[in-house]
C-alpha cells in the first residue's frame, strides 16, 4: 500500500510541474501578444497615426516586455535540458530556438537603450521595431513547431 501511495505522490508531483510549466507558457504567450500588439500600435506614429493615450500604451508595452523577459528566463530554465537533448534529433528546433534567443536579446537591448537614453538616438526605434518583428516571427515559428512536440510529451507522461 505504501508503494502505491509513493507512486501516486510522484504522479501528482509530475502533474503539478506540468501545470506550472503550462501556466508559465500561457503567461508567456499572453505577455508576448500584448507586447507585440502594443509595439505595432506605437509604431504607427511613424506613419502619422497617433493612438492615445500614448504614454499609457508605452508604459504597458514596457511592463509587458519586461514581464515577458522574466517569464522567458523561467521558461528557458525549465526547458534547457530538453533543448540539449533535442539538439541531435531535431536540429531545426535547436537552431530556431537559438535564433529566437539572439533576436530576443537584441530586441531587449534596443528597447532598454531606447527607454533609458536621455537623448533620442536616430533610427534606434526603427531598429527596435525591425528586430522585434523578426523576433516575433521566430517566436511564432517556435511556438507552432514546439507545441505538437510538447503535447506528445505531455500525453506520454500521462500514461505513467
Amino acid at each position: 500500500m505504501a508503494n502505491s501511495e509513493a507512486i501516486d505522490d510522484v504522479g501528482i508531483n509530475k502533474l503539478k510541474v506540468m501545470k506550472t510549466k503550462a501556466n508559465i507558457g500561457i503567461a508567456l504567450v499572453i505577455t508576448f501578444a500584448v507586447t507585440f500588439v502594443l509595439g505595432i500600435i506605437l509604431h504607427l506614429k511613424s506613419h502619422g497615426i497617433i493612438v492615445q493615450p500614448r504614454g499609457t500604451l508605452k508604459a504597458v508595452h514596457w511592463v509587458a516586455g519586461y514581464a515577458m523577459t522574466v517569464l522567458l528566463c523561467i521558461h528557458w530554465s525549465e526547458f534547457r535540458k530538453m533543448l540539449k537533448a533535442l539538439r541531435k534529433r531535431f536540429r531545426w528546433f535547436y537552431v530556431d530556438t537559438w535564433l529566437l534567443i539572439v533576436l530576443f536579446i537584441a530586441t531587449l537591448l534596443t528597447g532598454t537603450v531606447k527607454l533609458l537614453t536621455p537623448v533620442k538616438i536616430p533610427h534606434l526605434g526603427l531598429w527596435h521595431y525591425a528586430v522585434g518583428i523578426a523576433m516575433s516571427i521566430t517566436a511564432i515559428i517556435h511556438l507552432v513547431r514546439g507545441l505538437p512536440a510538447w503535447n506528445r510529451l505531455r500525453k506520454r507522461k500521462e500514461e505513467f
